[in-house]
């Protein structure tokens, strides 16, 4: 009986040390132990707010003619509008009409048909950009069609404003 109460408790051990070393290296202490296959990312995307600059300074826009700033947003844009403002001068006004059209949309107002746009400012001198977008391609104008003989320097400074996931 003695030597089956021996056997027993030299078993108990046995399993006691087997299960404490297999514990041991699946865990945090042991030394040399590799967790890198179990790291959970527990880190949470931040919506950053960006800006693009589309125009800055003086640009001339000819008479009878136009500047064309073509721009694009992409899919993942969100909260994006086009801000800025403007100052024209030349010619009996001083004025320009400032345009935000979509790319169908200005293929056929360039070619003399009729489209919609985004922002419109009118005839101005001094006027600001303000317009929301959605994702496409775009095109900011300075339009001078108007005008026969006279070219317009017009000031200004126009950018595109948006945030995204990172």
């Amino acid at each position: 009986m003695r030597k089956f109460y021996t056997f027993g408790l030299i078993c108990v051990l046995a399993l006691t040390l087997i299960l404490a070393t297999g514990c041991s290296s699946n865990g945090s202490s042991g030394g040399n132990s590799n967790n890198q296959g179990n790291a959970v990312s527990t880190s949470t995307p931040t919506l950053v707010t960006q800006s693009m600059n589309l125009v800055n300074g003086v640009i001339t826009v000819n008479a009878g003619s136009f500047y064309d700033k073509p721009f694009t947003i992409g899919s993942g844009y969100q909260n994006v509008n086009v801000t800025g403002s403007f100052q024209a001068s030349g010619g009996s006004g001083n004025d320009i009409e400032v345009y935000i059209f979509s790319d169908m949309d200005f293929t056929n107002w360039s070619n003399g048909h009729q489209a919609s746009n985004v922002y419109d400012s009118g005839k101005m001198t001094v006027g600001n950009i303000s317009a929301a977008m959605t994702a496409g391609s775009y095109h900011l104008v300075f339009n001078n069609n108007f005008s026969t003989f006279t070219s317009k320097q017009v000031s200004t400074n126009a950018n595109l404003n948006y945030s995204m996931w990172k």
